[in-house]
């Protein structure tokens, strides 16, 4: 789109808008201006005529108050709603509300029949006491397991190690005392060795001594030396019952008898090792008894919280009308008007009922692109619903857009009720005037004299006795008047002419208008033309479906 055609849209949307203004206002003078175009129309054909300066109505741009406001219309809505569902799965036994009903805070609204919940939540406590006392004996034998089995293990691999020491210190001893019992009898066999070597020489000295004397000596001799051998032999064969071979056998006696007793505590230790540690909860297993108990509790505490909900059956949370009361699926539990009856059995979850707060209301209304640049949060609002005034504040400009019966996007905005009353009805339509903005000590001019074109608005001042168009910047406007931000000074005469008679150029004589007959007209019409007019103005400004 160029930017010539932009800025003729953007014109004819402030031209139809002032229009709309205008309507308001031009039927209420017609009767003047009918009077004033032919007065007008001779008076300026007369003066052009003769050249002589024609009488033009005109006001001076004075200092005033202007109020912008916004007139739609809109529906009255709650603020607090709430769909209430079965907080249990039981039987209804008593439901005391109708669709349209006004129900308090804290009102019992439903109460159901508790048995079965209460045979549930015995059972569910049974499970949980049950699954504990397994899981704590269950843990109590493993604990028992794995303190005998610390007690087996604790100084086990020590003890083994002072076993071995043992053994090896046992068994030196036994080398030893080996040692000692073989060097001994190689000592007195090298001596049995040597008895026996004079035995033979003794003998053989016997065998050829023919002297009975040196024979008796030799026998003798030979007599000891059998002694000596005799004794010798048995010293050999009984050499480990020395008393100093019996002293060395007792202390390894004495050591083999602790060697013994440490390895009977390491075979009993290893027992005990092998048993407990069997009887030890992994750490996945005592998890999964952990978890098994805590779900039978959870269970429990569910089926408790289950009961508590179903003795304290559904209360109204705050006070509101019943909007909706949900239909049952089956025939046989629906009423004639829809709703759920007294002995129908829901399961947990199941809509109920809706209730709408009727003291904490809204009026939901629809803007234009044209409006919605001059709404704003917190902007106070007159509210009429059937005769009643209330007042208002706006609390939320949504921000999507949404298409209207007629295809415009519109935006939605709310409005809530400051202090609603019993003659609130939800809803209901309900005519809303915001008060957009205002603007206080600044210059004014009549809606009706402002003009504009493409180049933006302007109107016109006499200006040294001629017609001169003056540019001017507008701000702020309501029915009557729009606020002047530049282009006009304080007591500039703009030429107050309703017949387009009045040209840019002319000599005109400034005649001041009384605008006061205007407002006596409009006073005179008839109440049914005013209000035909006022509901005209209503929907042409700023309201949207």
């Amino acid at each position: 789109m160029s930017e010539l055609e932009k800025n003729t849209e953007h014109m004819d949307g402030k031209n139809k808008a002032r229009k709309k203004k205008r309507k308001k206002r031009i039927p209420l003078i017609a009767a003047v201006l009918i009077v004033v175009i032919f007065a007008g129309y001779f008076a300026v054909s007369s003066a052009v005529a003769k050249n002589t300066p024609v009488p033009v109505n005109t006001i001076k741009a004075s200092r005033g108050t202007v109020e912008e406001t916004i007139s739609t219309s809109g529906k009255v809505n709650s603020e607090q709603s709430k769909t209430y569902y079965a907080p249990v799965g039981a039987t209804i036994t008593e439901m005391n509300i109708s669709l349209g009903d006004v129900v308090t805070e804290g009102q019992q609204l439903v109460v159901f029949d508790t048995s079965e919940l209460e045979s549930q939540k015995a059972k569910a406590d049974l499970d949980a006491s049950a699954s504990a006392n397994s899981y704590r004996s269950t843990q109590y034998q493993s604990d028992k397991n794995q303190s005998e089995y610390n007690e087996a293990v604790i100084g086990l691999d020590e003890l083994k190690v002072l076993a071995a020491q043992q053994e090896q210190y046992v068994q030196g001893l036994n080398y030893d005392l080996e040692d000692d019992i073989q060097s001994k009898k190689e000592d007195l066999q090298d001596w049995l060795g040597k008895l026996n070597l004079e035995l033979e020489i003794q003998n053989n000295k016997l065998a050829a001594q023919m002297d009975e004397n040196a024979r008796e000596g030799i026998q003798e001799v030979i007599q000891n030396l059998n002694e000596s051998i005799r004794q010798t032999t048995n010293e050999i064969n009984d050499l480990s019952m020395s008393d100093e071979m019996k002293e060395k056998q007792r202390i390894i006696d004495a050591e083999q008898k602790k060697l013994d007793d440490m390895n009977e505590e390491i075979s009993r230790r290893e027992g005990k090792e092998s048993s407990s540690e069997a009887g030890i909860v992994d750490p996945y297993a005592k998890q999964q008894q952990a978890d098994t108990m805590q779900s039978a509790q959870i269970a429990a505490e569910e089926a408790a919280e289950n009961l508590e909900k179903g003795q304290e059956g559904v209360k109204a949370e705050f006070g509101g009308i019943v909007t909706k009361i949900a239909t049952m699926s089956s025939s046989a539990n629906a009423s004639a008007g829809g709703g759920l009856l007294e002995g129908a059995t829901v399961a947990e979850g199941t809509e109920l009922f809706t209730i709408e707060s009727n003291r904490q209301v809204k009026v939901d209304i629809s803007v234009t692109k044209y409006d919605l640049p001059k709404i704003a949060v917190g902007q106070k609002a007159d509210i009429t619903i059937a005769d009643q005034q209330y007042e208002g504040e706006v609390t939320k400009i949504n921000k999507v857009a949404a298409d209207n019966s007629q295809g415009s996007p519109v935006v939605g905005v709310e409005i809530h009720i400051n202090d609603p009353d019993s003659d609130i009805y939800l809803g209901v339509e309900a005519q809303v005037v915001i008060h957009t903005a205002s603007a206080e000590d600044v210059i004014t001019l009549p809606v009706e004299i402002v003009n504009t074109d493409r180049n933006g608005d302007f109107c016109y001042v006499v200006e040294n006795g001629i017609v001169t168009m003056r540019r001017i910047a507008t701000g702020i406007s309501s029915d009557t008047d729009v606020e002047v931000t530049e282009g006009l000074e304080e007591g500039d005469q703009v030429v107050y002419d309703m017949t387009g008679t009045v040209t840019e150029g002319m000599s005109v004589t400034a005649v001041p208008a009384d605008l006061e007959t205007d407002a006596i007209l409009e006073t005179a019409q008839p109440e049914t033309e005013q209000h035909d007019e006022t509901e005209t103005a209503q929907t042409e400004i700023g309201t949207a479906d």
